[in-house]
């Protein structure tokens, strides 16, 4: 569309993320190294920051190679080809506002799945990736028929029952309506209220390599 730009990321393994603003100060400029790696040549272009220039007040900002300068003092720069944006950088008050965009790799968890006849499936979910959601992409019921029509992930029938056997530290917490349902089977979740953590990467460690679910644990009950 005239007037707007549009990057689609195909690669689902990254995600594209708002990083917090900073200022810095011209001292007696950025210092800020940049790289066009892409211009429609009608005044639209993709430039990142390629490094910073030592012992320049950027050397000690969040910056990082491959960011991209979303905003300078507010104005929308994201799109803007390498000499438009040095232009606005030159004339730019200090101390100068950034806001910068980055792509990062999603964080993915192995994930064995237990059906109810003992065979098992292995994958890997994406953090912050629903459970129910999750099994249905990949091809596996997130909803037991045998008990009933399901709710539509309104957590209210428990259709998407199943059992965390390892890797609940993964998971949401478990809240309202699961906690009170399942309130005498504290390992068992809805698939549709349970998902894959979405602070996974700025976490360093966890006690089981990966995630391990039984599903329909009720149907063995009955």
């Amino acid at each position: 569309e005239s007037g707007s730009y549009r990057f689609n990321c195909v690669d689902v393994d990254f995600v594209i993320e708002n990083e917090l603003p900073f200022s810095l100060v011209k001292d007696p400029g950025l210092g800020i190294e940049l790289t066009e790696v892409a211009n429609n040549g009608q005044g639209v272009g993709v430039v990142i920051v390629s490094g910073t220039v030592d012992g320049s007040p950027a050397a000690s900002s969040p910056l990082q190679p491959g960011d991209v300068i979303a905003k300078v003092n507010g104005r929308v720069v994201e799109a803007y080809t390498y000499d438009d944006l040095v232009d606005v950088l030159v004339s730019a008050s200090s101390p100068v506002q950034f806001e910068t965009k980055r792509l990062r790799k999603r964080f993915k968890v192995p994930v064995t799945v237990e059906y109810p006849d003992g065979k098992t499936a292995a994958f890997e979910f994406y953090e912050g990736e629903n459970i129910r959601r999750a099994l249905s992409g990949r091809g596996v019921p997130g909803n037991d028929k045998t008990f009933g029509p399901n709710c539509g992930g309104d957590g209210q029938c428990a259709t998407c029952a199943l059992d965390v056997i390892s890797g609940s530290e993964y998971l949401s917490s478990a809240g309202p309506p699961e906690t009170i349902v399942f309130k005498d089977t504290p390992t068992w979740r809805m698939g549709c209220q349970a998902s894959i953590r979405d602070d996974l990467a700025q976490r360093s460690s966890f006690k089981d390599d990966k995630v391990t679910i039984r599903l329909f644990p009720n149907r063995k009950k009955n």
